[in-house]
């Protein structure tokens, strides 16, 4: 079964100098918001001003395992002039890192298998956690392995620069 990553109407578009985005837990897809930082789980700064879409996968986007039930999929995808972010939100305190790793691969093989990624010329991924804001990931074997298999930057942390 195909699945179509740009679905208009799980997009939303920013082109604020500074926002976030944030996810509710409550089943919902994730959103872009510029009012209430303390609710971002991950913050987008955007210098120039350039307009970013952003297309809520998770909650949003029905990504099916062969068996027909859903998969797991990451909260959304950034896209913007030649680049393609692909972000997992998390707001837990242990044991997230190798989940939201997997929610993004799972995510980029689906995407791999229905739209061209090698087109896009920047690839980025980010896995961002509410509870641990300023965490440092220092595993660069795991981010040179992801890169190797997706052509991919992993980024382990919760401020995306457009």
């Amino acid at each position: 079964m195909s699945v179509n990553f740009f679905q208009a109407n799980c997009q939303s578009n920013t082109s604020a100098n500074s926002f976030g985005i944030c996810d509710n837990q409550n089943g919902t897809p994730c959103f872009i918001d510029t009012a209430n930082p303390n609710d971002w789980v991950a913050k987008a700064e955007n210098d120039n001003s350039i307009q970013v879409t952003l297309t809520a996968v998770d909650n949003c986007i029905s990504v099916l395992r062969p068996n027909g039930q859903m998969d797991n999929r990451c909260d959304g995808i950034l896209t913007y002039t030649d680049n393609i972010i692909f972000v997992e939100l998390k707001n837990q305190r242990a044991d997230w890192i190798t989940d939201a790793i997997h929610q993004i691969e799972t995510t980029i093989q689906h995407f791999i298998a229905n739209h061209d990624l090698n087109s896009i010329r920047h690839k980025r991924a980010f896995a961002a956690n509410k509870k641990h804001p300023h965490f440092q990931f220092g595993n660069p074997e795991r981010s040179q392995r992801f890169f190797s298999q997706y052509k991919v930057r992993l980024n382990i942390e919760a401020t995306i620069k457009i």
